[in-house]
């Protein structure tokens, strides 16, 4: 836990960026110094009980007692007793389902469009984050505690949290609520001291700066990012700018480069963990709910980390895979539409056999269809369709099998050129989130996904708006309810912390509290009332009226409403003309379904 200097109001009062990308079902972090020239990013992949594990990131697993256990509360919620790799051991101990819950995939419960079930224990999903996000930030200031960041004080420490491009507006400041409970930050720091970072963004920030000499990208390229995780599968596409600083040198090292978003982002929950779901509904059909009933938690565990850690990432479309059955399994229960196909390989020795061709079938070409659409999909919305490289990354980007369909539909046809990075694919979006955090001037414009707007009263117009709409005000002005005041239209393109102002009033002393609430909408026409189908209200502010002298009951009171657009998260302040400024309480209450 570290604490916070209110003194610290600027970025270039930073010294230490520390980025984060909690994944649904690895985790990373990384490191780096905002005053080092060129940037340089230190991973971390020394994890507690990571023993002979050579995969540079932890898992994203927790371990918690149940409440019925001797020890526990009954009132309350249990607390964290296992994390990562301690919680894969935890689990593999006899009888470790009865004692303990193992808590898996738990980062899908933020995107409500899934609908998950709840968690056990009474967690919210904010505490089930907030309690990983604790163990990770601890184990990562100890890693830092012993390199050159340790002549830095903790409160010039700033972060960075990677978020799917797919997520809605609520996820994302959920996932904000959960970095504060686990002590990154406090409420009070400045906002720019967490950063969320956009995950395809970062994965493109790790191309750009990694691999500009390697692929040798030029002026006005486009690159197209598949940043394919656990969870998600995010699209983003940039071009590439180059601007000389020297003009007597047209090198790339002379050059600064810039970003520009060309599309709006994209992503769906078609990540590597659907692959999972699929092998395991493929063991329930080959076996049958006999046989899998009598599989205990801890051997089914077992066997799906058979596929996670051995068959998904080898998996080519070809060769065949053979997966040992527990002890609890009799040969004699085994149905007979696979008992009865010995000769063909299917039972031998204990062994099962999934072939080829069913995996691909019934497991990844179904989950890898739906990436294939999802980058075409991205690829309509590109101007002119000019696209140079499309680049793979995350730990489903690293799969064979993904790449081999990508560059059998997408190569010289509608991209040049398809890579994935050879060194730390994994690693590629919490390293870019590290490079943002020590050069964010590097992205200069995004795409927004959606138009915004506020609820206003505005004047009435018989021939358009309905009798139901219409309010008489204390003034006698006759309004229109409920009118969308739009800020930003979708597909705009917007420079980074672009500010969009607008003014309006409030009666004075008719109300204590002004409530603005922000709409939403991914609609491709902009609505004319905020109760229209696909409108959303995605926030509330709440803005208190000071007292102002000299102004009388009734009389319009001024309001500066400010909307700051352009990063992944918005950001919103109002200002009385008194020209003081209060301290929004914005309650992000809804999700895009």
């Amino acid at each position: 836990m570290t604490g916070s200097n209110p003194q610290l109001q600027q970025s270039s009062d930073y010294k230490v960026v520390i980025a984060y990308d909690f994944g649904t079902t690895y985790s990373g972090a990384a490191y780096g110094f905002t005053h080092s020239t060129p940037p340089e990013v230190f991973d971390i992949q020394n994890w507690p009980q990571k023993g002979g594990n050579f995969y540079p990131k932890v898992p994203t697993l927790s371990v918690y007692p149940r409440q019925n256990q001797p020890g526990t509360k009954l009132s309350g919620r249990s607390t964290l007793s296992d994390w990562g790799h301690s919680a894969k051991k935890a689990m593999l101990k006899p009888h470790s389902e009865k004692k303990n819950i193992l808590l898996s995939q738990f980062k899908l419960q933020l995107d409500e469009s899934l609908k998950q079930p709840p968690l056990e224990n009474g967690l919210t999903p904010v505490q089930a984050v907030a309690d990983y996000l604790l163990e990770l930030h601890e184990h990562t200031l100890q890693e830092l505690s012993r390199s050159f960041a340790r002549n830095y004080h903790p409160d010039t420490f700033c972060y960075c949290l990677t978020v799917p491009a797919v997520w809605s507006d609520k996820a994302k400041n959920l996932m904000r609520q959960a970095a504060i409970q686990a002590g990154l930050i406090t409420p009070s720091d400045p906002p720019d001291r967490l950063i969320l970072v956009s995950e395809p963004e970062a994965a493109a920030l790790y191309c750009e700066e990694t691999m500009t000499e390697q692929v040798q990208l030029k002026d006005k390229d486009r690159i197209m990012i598949c940043d394919a995780g656990g969870g998600t599968v995010d699209l983003i596409v940039f071009q590439v700018n180059f601007a000389n600083n020297s003009k007597n040198d047209n090198t790339s090292r002379a050059k600064k480069r810039e970003l520009k978003e060309v599309t709006k982002g994209m992503g769906a929950s078609c990540g590597s963990v659907f692959l999972d779901h699929r092998y395991q509904e493929l063991l329930q059909s080959k076996l049958g709910d006999k046989i899998m009933s009598k599989i205990n938690p801890r051997e089914l565990y077992t066997m799906m980390e058979n596929f996670t850690g051995a068959i998904k990432p080898e998996f080519n479309g070809v060769d065949d895979h053979f997966v040992e059955l527990p002890r609890s399994v009799r040969t004699e229960d085994i149905p007979a539409s696979v008992r009865d196909l010995d000769e063909e390989g299917y039972l031998d020795e204990g062994m099962l056999q999934f072939t080829g061709q069913e995996l691909k079938d019934k497991v990844f070409d179904p989950v890898i269809d739906k990436v294939l659409a999802l980058i075409e999909e991205q690829y309509q919305q590109i101007p002119d369709r000019q696209l140079d490289f499309l680049f793979l990354v995350g730990g489903f980007g690293s799969s064979k099998y993904l790449y081999q369909r990508i560059q059998k539909v997408f190569e010289g046809t509608k991209v040049n050129h398809i890579a994935c990075p050879a060194e730390r694919a994994a690693l590629a979006v919490v390293r870019g989130a590290a490079y943002y955090g020590i050069q964010p001037q590097i992205v200069t414009s995004r795409v927004s996904r959606r138009t915004y707007g506020i609820s206003i009263h505005m004047p009435f117009d018989d021939t358009l708006d309905p009798p139901s709409k219409r309010v008489v005000k204390p003034d006698g002005g006759i309004r229109c309810k409920s009118r969308f005041s739009i800020f930003v239209e979708k597909n705009d393109e917007l420079p980074v912390d672009h500010c969009i102002e607008k003014e309006f009033w409030v009666y004075y002393e008719t109300e204590k509290t002004v409530d603005i609430n922000i709409y939403g909408t991914e609609n491709d026409t902009v609505p004319r009332y905020c109760d229209e189908p696909g409108v959303q209200r995605i926030a509330t502010m709440s803005v208190n009226v000071p007292e102002m002298k000299g102004v009388q009951k009734n009389e319009k009171v001024f309001i500066n409403n400010r909307m700051y657009f352009g990063r992944t998260e918005i950001r919103v302040e109002a200002e009385f003309r008194t020209g003081e400024k209060f301290n929004i309480n914005c309650d992000f209450d809804l999700a895009f379904k």
